[in-house]
């Protein structure tokens, strides 16, 4: 009788991991049904956007409270994934990397996409630390560099080469980059400021886009005329604390975009703006016209 209870309990427990094994397989196959996610997160004065399609994410920045980031992710990650395929840090500034502590304490994170840039603080060292104890693999992200996520692609576009992690510039040498899928696109554009906005233009990179993240929070050095006429953007998104010290956005930025008939989305206003695209050979839903696969939501 004892070998005989042992067998069935073998076997349950092999009928039981058959299963769950088979639920992953099939809710894989059903996330690559899923509409892309493009989400930027309501983490106060910072910066953080999630995108997921089904399991899989790529998260650029984290805002500056770890406590924060983890809420947010909480509210949009499946519970039983506990893995972050890709991490972009743009740049090393307190309200973009001081929540990824955190995550990389709470989460798997398969890469870091970053620049050479650093910082003499203590959350900089922090985060280094972390990504070492974890033994998180780290890249250098150059113009050209190029991410397939699904059937989405996002594109390094900026800084063009390698930067000096001497530099005392971080801003101009955050990692700028653009999402297409769909038919839709996104530009993701740290805290760049003219000089930078001056050399992507330059150079020729592809700017023109439906959905363009305002650089630095709406600062008056960011967001130039010509910068704004080549990107075009039907919206424009503004990661900002709701009555930060910093003025920001400027009021410059904010009639700069209403002069161009652009709508703006803010953080401070709508809470979380999320981003639900369909794909490009995905027919569209009644209340949906043929030229728009991405509709907006806010968590406000």
């Amino acid at each position: 009788m004892p070998w005989s209870n042992t067998r069935y309990k073998i076997k349950y427990m092999a009928v039981a991991a058959l299963a769950v094994v088979c639920l992953f397989y099939v809710y894989q196959i059903y996330s690559l049904s899923r509409p892309l996610q493009v989400i930027f997160l309501n983490v106060g004065q910072g910066d953080s956007i999630l995108i997921q399609k089904g399991v899989k994410q790529i998260l650029i920045d984290g805002g500056s409270s770890g406590k924060v980031e983890l809420a947010e992710l909480g509210e949009y990650l499946p519970y039983f994934d506990r893995e972050i395929e890709i991490v972009i840090v743009t740049h090393p500034d307190r309200d973009h990397i001081g929540g990824l502590i955190d995550v990389a304490r709470n989460y798997k994170i398969g890469k870091v996409l970053e620049t050479a840039a650093e910082k003499d603080t203590a959350i900089f060292k922090e985060w280094q630390e972390v990504l070492d104890f974890n033994k998180v693999g780290k890249l250098d992200a150059t113009s050209g560099d190029e991410i397939k996520f699904s059937d989405a692609s996002l594109k390094i576009i900026y800084p063009q080469s390698k930067v000096d992690s001497s530099s005392g510039d971080a801003n101009n040498k955050s990692i700028v980059s653009r999402l297409d899928y769909g038919g839709s696109s996104f530009l993701f554009t740290g805290d760049i400021e003219s000089p930078a906005e001056r050399e992507i233009l330059e150079r020729g990179e592809n700017v023109d886009i439906d959905f363009l993240k305002i650089a630095h929070h709406g600062s008056k050095y960011s967001s130039s005329e010509e910068f704004l006429n080549a990107a075009s953007p039907k919206e424009a998104i503004i990661s900002v604390g709701a009555n930060n010290s910093y003025g920001h956005p400027t009021e410059a930025v904010l009639e700069a975009l209403r002069e161009k008939n652009i709508r703006i989305l803010r953080t401070d206003e709508s809470g979380d703006i999320e981003f639900i695209c369909e794909a490009e050979n995905s027919p569209p839903k009644a209340d949906q016209p043929l030229a728009e696969k991405c509709k907006v939501q806010s968590s406000k």
